[in-house]
């Protein structure tokens, strides 16, 4: 995986807690379609690959988020998947089926983007499509999560000026 792909599912979930479960990452409240529980183990799977290299991704990136709390509300035809995120040292270490209480941002987009960003070969590149496109949105809940989430927004307009 590259290193842009780590920082797109950084990105997309927000991803970006405050406990982390013991034994590794933990599926909570799984009260769900068939369709959800095989996007839920595909992003299970993706983030374990992102956990192993979440340190190296950039601070700007994973660190508005490190010990937080995130809604990933997935739009489908079938309603809106909410999948509560919790981050501890960078790293996802909990799904949430049901939401979290009180979170930093709520990340919306739908479930064909979270599944392109994750079968793309440059995951980073689709997110920064889906955010342009307005397919990913990234909205503050509290004056912190609205300020770091400023900051990433902000991080991807830099890069598309200087042209990275």
């Amino acid at each position: 995986m590259t290193a842009a792909g780590r920082v797109a599912l950084a990105l997309l979930l927000v991803a970006l807690a405050l406990v982390p479960a013991a034994g590794g990452l933990v599926v909570a409240n799984a009260d769900l379609t068939p369709a959800e529980v095989n996007l839920l183990f595909a992003m299970r799977e993706y983030t374990l690959t992102y956990n192993e290299y979440a340190s190296r991704l950039p601070g700007w990136v994973t660190g508005p988020f490190e010990n937080e709390k995130v809604n990933l509300y997935i739009e489908s035809p079938d309603g809106v998947l909410i999948i509560g995120i919790t981050f501890h040292d960078r790293k996802i270490v909990q799904f949430d089926a049901k939401g979290c209480p009180d979170p930093i941002v709520t990340v919306t987009t739908d479930k064909a983007t979270v599944e392109e960003v994750m079968v793309s070969d440059q995951p980073f590149d689709t997110f920064r499509a889906a955010m342009k496109n307005g397919t990913v949105t990234i909205e503050g809940n509290t004056l912190l999560g609205t300020l770091r989430s400023g900051m990433v927004r902000f991080g991807l307009r830099v890069m598309d000026v200087i042209g990275l």
